[in-house]
């Protein structure tokens, strides 16, 4: 099933005229996972990703292939701006992994260079944005980073309520920050569905959808645009 969203994911990135990468890695107990990763010309400014697998005996609409749908909206958005990278990232799960680590972000990161990095002004992770009552930026800082700021700020630009929220690591953000570039991660919260066989399809609601997905499309334009 990650393999199958992943062809999704690069066709459509493919046709939005993005320079495509594929990038494989192994898994702890056997086996491979992939990040399908978009990139704009221009030196690397935004870093927009959503992880594909879920867990098992899920439908994983909410976590995440509601993150995942709001990547590939906003990488029609943002097709023609300079410093762009959007990628569909694979093995998020730890639980189900067994790994420390997010490993498709943890892969993404490494592929970085240095100066890359530096010039990252807004990285984040779309991660269950289709149900919740709470819009939340969240975090690994005790107050807000440059990409949570960028975040917060455009939300109240758009008169969306949204609140920072520190977090112990549970999204892709986590690795990015970690590997030296400070991210932040967009929920809707909470889903008593989460990881859950109830996180199925008619549970998400559109609307949280376009909200998570207009904050973020103005945050990156304040950035690109």
């Amino acid at each position: 099933h990650e393999r199958q969203a992943g062809q999704i994911v690069r066709q459509r990135f493919v046709e939005l005229g993005y320079d495509v990468t594929v990038q494989r890695f192994p898994l702890p107990e056997g086996g491979r996972s992939l990040n399908v990763v978009g990139r704009t010309p221009g030196r690397l400014r935004v870093i927009i990703v959503a992880h594909m697998d879920g867990m098992p005996g899920t439908r994983a609409a909410n976590d995440n292939a509601s993150g995942v749908g709001v990547t590939v909206m906003l990488a029609k958005y943002l097709a023609n701006e300079p410093g762009v990278l959007v990628a569909a990232l694979g093995a998020e799960e730890r639980r189900h992994t067994g790994a420390g680590w997010h490993l498709g972000s943890r892969k993404l990161t490494s592929s970085l260079t240095p100066f890359q990095k530096r010039g990252v002004r807004l990285a984040l992770s779309i991660d269950m944005v289709g149900y919740g009552h709470t819009l939340n930026i969240r975090g690994l800082e005790s107050t807000p980073n440059r990409s949570a700021r960028l975040l917060l700020a455009a939300a109240r630009e758009l008169g969306i309520t949204a609140t920072y929220l520190r977090d112990t690591g549970q999204s892709d953000h986590d690795d990015l920050t970690r590997g030296g570039v400070p991210a932040a991660w967009i929920e809707w919260r909470w889903d008593p569905c989460w990881h859950q066989p109830c996180d199925r399809l008619h549970r998400l609601k559109p609307y949280r959808l376009t909200a998570a997905g207009r904050v973020v499309r103005r945050a990156a334009m304040n950035v690109v645009g």
